[in-house]
């Protein structure tokens, strides 16, 4: 969790009814069902606070917060989307105000206040899932992808691990065909 939390320039609007987290330059926009405004930015912080990268963009951390939405709105008694909205008032009164427009410290502080709660672990639980599962991070982070469609690891990329070093050829057994 200790990275700029202020990379965010996305940010959440309500629009007829409808929430949006808007991309910072408004290319992209996501629409949710079950949260309001205040309540999707400050999942799109506590997200990219768990889960930070500079090097990838809100919109990324916005399908998590999709992910959360689509979660909330299905519970037919709201029980998710009331862990939702009391995680992020607590969220606040640990920030001192408002998570969204506290300092990187503040905001910090906060998560790690609230990292044993049940509202801290759904929201890391489904971000790790949400984030990871996508192909465009894969590709941020190098990953290529799953292999099975190339014939699987041991015909593609078992040995392209150019970041680490080589391990003594006592190490692995030789590769077979």
């Amino acid at each position: 969790m200790k990275s700029s939390l202020t990379a965010v320039g996305a940010y959440a609007v309500a629009v007829g009814g409808t929430t949006f987290i808007v991309g910072p330059d408004k290319a992209w926009a996501v629409e949710y069902d079950a949260l309001d405004p205040d309540l999707a930015e400050t999942l799109l912080r506590m997200t990219r606070g768990i889960y930070p990268h500079e090097f990838l963009g809100d919109v990324h951390y916005a399908v998590v917060v999709k992910d959360l939405d689509k979660e909330a709105s299905g519970f037919a008694d709201k029980s998710r989307l009331d862990l939702l909205r009391e995680g992020a008032a607590k969220l606040d009164e640990a920030a001192g105000g408002s998570f969204i427009d506290a300092s990187d410290a503040a905001q910090l502080a906060a998560l790690e206040e609230l990292s044993s709660t049940p509202f801290f672990q759904a929201v890391r639980g489904k971000a790790v899932v949400s984030l990871y599962n996508q192909p465009e991070v894969w590709k941020a982070f190098g990953y290529e992808g799953p292999s099975f469609p190339h014939g699987g690891y041991i015909k593609h990329g078992f040995d392209d691990l150019s970041w680490l070093p080589d391990p003594p050829a006592e190490a692995s057994p030789p590769a077979f065909d």
